[in-house]
């Protein structure tokens, strides 16, 4: 069985097998549903059918959606008609439900990727917020207006067609946004099918146990799903979740299980509650235990990934501790020093070092264990087992533990002695051609305009690839021009000529041995008459010069379309600090043009500041060529100022650029833009700290905040007041009015609370419905006037939720804090223990903690 709706390719005949087949399901649903209502006599606590509407306007093409939905109107309608019999009713309830679904897949479509729908917990909150909570509110109230419910029973209608909806919609929904779009037979393997069977029945089994004779049973049922969802993948947890939902509503409508014996569950809330208590936290744990499988996976594959990248690498790698020793190392590297792996794991790497670079690479690899630097290269010579030495290019970083400490040292090794030996050849061949050009190596050659002759050195004849007994002439050198530039070469000598003047040309020849650049300058001499009679010229080979600027051109456009593609901004300075160079983004970031910004000192070219209202930064840091890289703390919260008024949060670096000499010519100025990191930063800070119900500073800062205030009652005699402030009544909201009342009580007196205390007190949320409060520097008597107002303030306020009144009130425990009684949790303990007491004594007051003297 397939759920393939996704796809906009079928063909007609396709879809309209599957709005059949989508409208046969609607209908057993449906059918399931009411015949629960008959068999039970009481209302269903689920509705299946506008889950799998829902789903279907979810996942579907938009174009199938109208089909698909009527398909589903039918076969509801249908459903109705058997059990109810004929009635217009039955048509206005399908189409309730379709409308409903509309809602809540519209917004699904909205939140929610079509193709991993449930992927995290925030999906999952997604979805039970849009289709499980909201899209049920709004269709009960458009129930309520199509159907002409009277005002005696709109609330009971109301609450019943939201609960059924939910319930439905939480069951049922997870199941159809997994279902996989291939047949289940190639996902369900057989020994997975077996496994899912068996757990199935075990499941169902142990939920009929748990409700037929132990007390408590919702909680051994959630218990045994824990196990589900540990043990399944996440589309079988869900699957198995919605069975057991489905068999527990069995049971209740078949009466072969009676909760309202156990005491547990009374009245209206006996239908809804259960299915809550099955599947809420049930959901949660399969999405976590998927969170963290598919974690694992990725770990397992990033490990197999690296072992096979260092195993199968062409490079040398090894992975050696910080006393030298060789932990692991890969076939290349064993190859490269000749020692097998067993027998270099014995060794240390400073056995193998030439003594001339032992001490450079421990000067380095101290410098990366300090954290100076993050990795290093260089080249350097190791001795094989056969007792040659080899030429290695060495790169080393590190890897450290929790505590920081040098865990091991990733080696890159690479073999680099045919690299050395072709140096050395090129040096030699330098060498060789600085002596030729030092005995002369620049061709001459002289031209008899009158007679036509021409005379060439040792060095032209070689440049031009001649033999001695070949006589260069004017018609010889053009021929050994390459034939493209003939005819320009001839035309600058014959201008030349004609203005009695010099001329300059480069131009290519084609030797048996390739190619050759030559640049040629000549200047006329002329004759007591004025005309040309001679002219004097030089030919140089510039081969090697034109190959090296065509690399450095290369090397230019590369470093140019770089800079231009890197996130950061970068600004190049001069020696004055003034402006050379910016890239796209520097040209973004700072809201200058090149154009403009090109020598403007980069003190007036950047305004950036410590804060967004701060002082600037220190303008010796930006008008001055550093010595050495400078970057600031990441902690400075550096703010760039832009000409039109925007602001950035930065970080910058500023490295001198340099000579080989050492001189400086500039420098460079990298600049990044945080302010999405800061901002998260932030995000993360202050969630960690607060309760994000109430927005007020959760237990973890409680408790933080008493350790101060202890150890200063005990190092400076200081006096404190710790308040422990219980609500009264509130379960009884969370029972009546449900948990979303509960959450919206809760939020508005933690509005209220505050008023009553002074900006240097804490009021925190401890949990639940328990609040902490730390009064600095007073006394008990101090503060029981104001711990009485905030105990009569809960009690007076009046909470209104859906048009009816709640009320609760708060007890409170009070105990003092100085250096006879400065232990954190013992006076937590006498501060709930004062509470208990006013609890005790009838509530809504507040009792003061005093010691029990033996």
């Amino acid at each position: 069985m397939t759920l393939e709706i996704l796809t906009s390719r079928d063909r007609p005949q396709r879809i309209w097998l599957k709005a059949l087949l989508i409208g046969g399901l609607t209908f057993l649903l449906t059918l399931f549903c009411l015949e629960l209502i008959v068999v039970s006599g009481r209302i269903s606590p689920l509705w299946y059918s506008t889950a799998l509407m829902t789903v279907i306007v979810f996942r579907a093409h938009s174009r199938h959606v109208p089909l698909l939905l009527f398909a589903c109107v039918m076969g509801t309608a249908l459903a109705n008609l058997i059990i109810i019999g004929p009635a217009l009713s039955n048509i206005k309830f399908a189409i309730l439900n379709m409308v409903q679904a509309i809602l809540g897949g519209v917004m699904l479509r909205a939140l929610l990727d079509r193709r991993a729908p449930l992927n995290s917990l925030l999906d999952w909150v997604r979805f039970a917020l849009c289709a499980g909570l909201i899209a049920p509110l709004l269709g009960g109230v458009v129930a309520l207006w199509m159907l002409h419910v009277g005002s005696s029973a709109s609330l009971p209608f109301f609450s019943t067609w939201v609960i059924s909806e939910v319930i439905g919609v939480l069951a049922f929904g997870p199941v159809l946004l997994l279902w996989p779009n291939k047949p289940l037979r190639q996902i369900f393997t057989p020994g997975r099918q077996l496994e899912t069977c068996l757990t199935l029945f075990g499941t169902l089994l142990a939920s009929y146990l748990s409700l037929r004779f132990l007390p408590w049973p919702f909680t051994f049922i959630v218990v045994i799903l824990f196990w589900c969802a540990v043990r399944l993948p996440k589309f079988e947890a869900f699957l198995l979740f919605f069975l057991n939902a489905s068999f527990i509503s069995i049971l209740l409508a078949f009466n072969l299980v009676n909760l309202a014996q156990n005491g547990m569950l009374l009245g209206q809330v006996s239908t809804w509650l259960p299915f809550l208590l099955v599947l809420l936290p049930s959901h949660v744990m399969a999405l976590v235990m998927d969170a963290f499988q598919r974690e694992k996976h990725h770990i397992s594959e990033s490990e197999t990934r690296f072992r096979n990248a260092m195993e199968y690498s062409a490079i040398g790698m090894a992975l050696v501790a910080p006393n030298g020793g060789w932990q692991q190392v890969n076939q290349s590297l064993c190859q490269t020093l000749g020692f097998p792996a067993d027998e270099l794991k014995k060794l240390t790497f400073q056995q193998i070092t030439h003594p001339d670079d032992l001490n450079s690479d421990l000067q380095q690899l101290e410098r990366l264990v300090a954290g100076e630097i993050m990795t290093y290269t260089m080249e350097k010579r190791y001795f094989r087992k056969d007792g040659e030495i080899v030429w290695a290019r060495l790169t080393v970083s590190m890897v450290r533990d929790a505590a920081q400490q040098p865990h091991y040292f990733i080696a890159q090794i690479i073999d680099i002695s045919e690299l050395k030996q072709s140096e050395q050849v090129n040096r030699r061949l330098m060498e060789r051609i600085t002596l030729a050009n030092e005995a002369g190596g620049i061709g001459v050659w002289e031209w008899n305009l009158l007679t036509g002759e021409m005379l060439w050195d040792k060095r032209m004849y070689e440049l031009f690839g001649l033999g001695p007994h070949q006589t260069p002439t004017y018609d010889l050198w053009v021929h050994l021009l390459d034939p493209a530039e003939r005819e320009t070469a001839a035309l600058v000598v014959q201008q030349a000529i004609e203005r009695r003047s010099a001329f300059h040309l480069e131009y290519r020849i084609n030797l048996p041995e390739g190619p050759r650049y030559v640049r040629s300058e000549a200047n006329r001499i002329l004759s007591q008459d004025g005309q040309i009679e001679r002219m004097l010229g030089i030919c140089q080979d510039i081969t090697p010069l034109r190959a090296l600027n065509e690399a450095l051109f290369q090397e230019k456009e590369r470093m140019a379309i770089t800079l231009d593609s890197i996130g950061e901004a970068v600004i190049s300075t001069d020696d004055e600090m003034r402006v050379t160079f910016m890239n796209p983004v520097a040209e973004t970031l700072s809201g200058w043009p090149q154009e403009k910004a090109a020598g403007v000192p980069i003190t007036e070219l950047l305004n950036i500041t410590r804060g967004a209202s701060g002082p600037r930064v220190d303008n010796l840091l930006l008008c001055q060529l550093p010595g050495e890289k400078i970057s600031p703390d990441l902690d400075e919260e550096l703010v760039l100022h832009t000409p039109d008024g925007t602001r950035v949060e930065i970080h910058y670096s500023i490295t001198p650029l340099k000579t080989l000499t050492g001189a400086s010519i500039g420098a460079v100025m990298v600049i990044q833009d945080v302010s999405e990191s800061r901002k998260v930063m932030k995000r993360l800070s202050y969630s960690a700290s607060h309760d994000m119900l109430t927005r007020l500073p959760n237990r973890h800062s409680f408790e933080q905040r008493l350790k101060q205030l202890v150890n200063d009652a005990a190092a400076n005699n200081s006096h404190h007041v710790l308040v422990f402030i219980d609500l009264d009544k509130f379960k009884a909201v969370n029972d009546t009015a449900g948990h979303a009342a509960g959450d919206a009580l809760l939020r508005e007196l933690a509005e209220l609370m505050p008023h009553h205390l002074r900006s240097s007190d804490m009021l925190a949320r401890l949990g639940g419905d328990e609040f902490g409060v730390l009064l600095p520097n007073c006394e008990v008597d101090q503060v029981r006037d104001v711990v009485q107002r905030i105990v009569t303030a809960v009690s007076e306020y009046r909470f209104m939720w859906q048009d009816q009144p709640y009320h609760v009130g708060a007890s409170a425990g009070i105990t003092q804090i100085d250096q006879r009684n400065c232990i954190s949790n013992v006076v937590m303990s006498q501060a709930d223990v004062a509470c208990y007491s006013a609890k005790h004594a009838g509530r809504g007051q507040y009792h003061v903690y005093q010691e029990v003297q033996m």
